[in-house]
C-alpha cells in the first residue's frame, strides 16, 4: 500500500476549506476502495478567527490540524504541515490550496502519471476559473501558463502550488519549500530547485480542479492608494518583499536580473496605475 499525505495551509476561509476537504474525501474514498492507497490530511490553520479549526475538527475528525500563530502565511504554513507529515515517512506529499474544488478522478490522474514517470517527477495539476479559463498550473520559466494535453504529461519549469504531487524521491532530494519565503514564491522556487537538481516537473493531462484567480491588480500597483500605502503593501508577506523577490530572481536567473527587477518593482510602485486602466 502506498501512503499519501495531503497538505493544506488555511486562514479564515472556513467555507472554502470545508468544500475543499469534502471534495478531497470523495477522491480518497474512491481510491482507498481497492486497498492500493492510504491517505492522511495535514492542515495548518494559521490563527483563523472564523472557527475554521473547530468546524474542520467537527466535520472531518481525521484531519491532523497544526496551529499557527498568524505569522506563517501560505509558504511557511505548508512547511509546518509538511514537516509534521514527514515524521511518518509518506510515499507522496500532495499540496492543495483550500480554495479549489477537485474534478472527479483528480487524485487518480496525479498518481497514475507519477507511476508512469516512476515516481521521480513533480506532477502539477491544472485548474480553471468559473468561466473555464486556465487559472493556475504549470508554467514556463518566464511564467507563462502551459495548457495541459488531453492524454500525456507535458514538461514545465515552474508551477503554482494549488495542486501538486511530490513523490518521496523528490522530497528526499529537495526537502520542503524554502522557509525564507513567507507567502508567495515557495512554489515557483520549488520548481527552480527541481530544475537545477535535474528533477522533471510535468503538467498532468486534463483539468483537475476549479479555482478562481486572485485579483489581477495588487494594491502596490494601484494609484488610488498613497505611495506609502503601496510600499507597505509591496513589503507585506502577500506582496513582493524585496529580500524574497531578490532571492527568487537570483536563484531563477542571476544577480543582474535580480537587481533589474528590484528597480522595476520600485518604478511600478512609484508610477502606479488606476484600476480602471487594468484590462483584465
Amino acid at each position: 500500500m502506498m501512503t499519501v499525505a495531503i497538505l493544506l495551509a488555511v486562514h479564515n476561509r472556513r467555507d472554502k476549506t470545508l468544500a475543499c476537504l469534502e471534495s478531497c474525501f470523495s477522491q480518497m474514498e474512491a481510491l482507498k476502495a481497492d486497498g492500493r492507497f492510504a491517505f492522511s490530511i495535514y492542515l495548518t490553520d494559521d490563527a483563523s478567527t472564523d472557527g475554521t479549526s473547530e468546524y474542520v475538527s467537527e466535520s472531518f475528525p481525521e484531519v491532523n490540524i497544526i496551529k499557527g500563530d498568524g505569522s506563517l502565511f501560505w509558504n511557511r504554513g505548508m512547511i509546518a504541515a509538511w514537516k509534521e507529515a514527514a515524521e511518518n515517512d509518506f510515499d507522496f506529499y500532495l499540496w492543495l490550496n483550500d480554495d479549489i474544488v477537485l474534478c472527479r478522478g483528480a487524485f487518480s490522474t496525479l498518481l497514475e502519471n507519477s507511476s508512469y514517470l516512476k515516481h521521480r517527477a513533480v506532477i502539477v495539476g491544472t485548474t480553471v476559473d468559473s468561466e473555464g479559463n486556465i487559472s493556475y498550473g504549470g508554467r514556463t520559466r518566464s511564467g507563462k501558463l502551459i495548457p495541459p494535453d488531453k492524454d500525456i504529461p507535458v514538461a514545465c519549469d515552474i508551477f503554482n502550488g494549488n495542486i501538486v504531487l511530490v513523490p518521496k524521491y523528490v522530497f528526499e532530494k529537495l526537502g520542503t519549500m524554502d522557509a525564507r519565503y513567507s507567502h508567495s514564491f515557495g512554489d515557483y522556487d520549488y520548481g527552480i530547485r527541481a530544475l537545477k537538481a535535474g528533477i522533471t516537473s510535468v503538467v498532468s493531462p486534463g483539468i483537475l480542479a476549479e479555482c478562481d484567480r486572485n485579483p489581477s491588480l495588487p494594491k502596490w500597483r494601484d494609484a488610488s492608494f498613497s505611495v506609502k500605502e503601496r510600499y507597505r503593501s509591496l513589503m507585506s508577506p502577500k506582496g513582493r518583499p524585496f529580500r524574497e523577490q531578490f532571492l527568487y530572481d537570483a536563484r531563477s536567473s542571476n544577480v543582474f536580473n535580480a537587481v533589474a527587477h528590484f528597480v522595476s518593482l520600485n518604478m511600478k510602485v512609484v508610477f502606479a496605475r488606476r484600476k480602471q486602466c487594468e484590462n483584465k
